[in-house]
């Protein structure tokens, strides 16, 4: 991921994602987000229309950081890189997929939740990660016990992220964002 998105995730701290709904909702959220002041928003590919509503989004807010997002296959990630948006994010990891944003230099996020993922995710020199879904792998809990781990690695946390339990994983050393659909 290129530094200055990395910083700009940082700051904003929370990621709001527009997940699977008709697309003139996705125009609403989107749009009421960018009122919100938030310039960071990921857009799932979750139905058919969502890429086309993200190309829109991105022509008419051109400063906005677009992330896509549930990109779960390297045809997904062809077709949605020809837009050239912000940054790529996935639920988890493949080869195909990391050689393909390795040899491209796309900003990728992708997604793991195990050792071993991260792990592979190293590999690829990858520092900054998804860590999906955070509730249900263990939470604030087990992102401790991968800091001890892998102190290097920082994750993006989604997946169960409430605007209840959101500030107990900004307070981990190893979180420097979360991403919801609660935002």
């Amino acid at each position: 991921m290129d530094s200055k998105i990395i910083n700009k995730i940082k700051l904003q701290k929370k990621i709001p994602i527009i997940g699977k709904l008709l697309p003139s909702e996705i125009e609403n959220i989107f749009s009421k987000l960018i009122s919100a002041k938030f310039e960071i928003i990921e857009i799932t590919l979750r139905n058919k229309e969502a890429l086309d509503v993200a190309v829109m989004m991105k022509k008419k807010f051109p400063t906005a950081i677009i992330g896509i997002g549930s990109i779960t296959s390297l045809n997904i990630l062809k077709e949605a890189s020809k837009y050239n948006f912000d940054f790529y994010v996935s639920p988890g990891l493949n080869s195909k997929i990391l050689d393909f944003t390795m040899k491209y230099n796309l900003n990728f996020l992708p997604g793991v939740s195990t050792p071993s993922e991260i792990m592979m995710a190293i590999e690829y020199e990858k520092k900054v990660l998804k860590y999906f879904h955070a509730e249900r792998n263990g939470g604030t809990k087990s992102l401790e016990t991968i800091y001890e781990i892998f102190e290097d690695i920082k994750f993006i946390p989604t997946g169960g992220i409430t605007l209840e339990n959101y500030k107990t994983y900004l307070k981990l050393p190893n979180v420097i964002s979360v991403g919801s659909t609660k935002f």
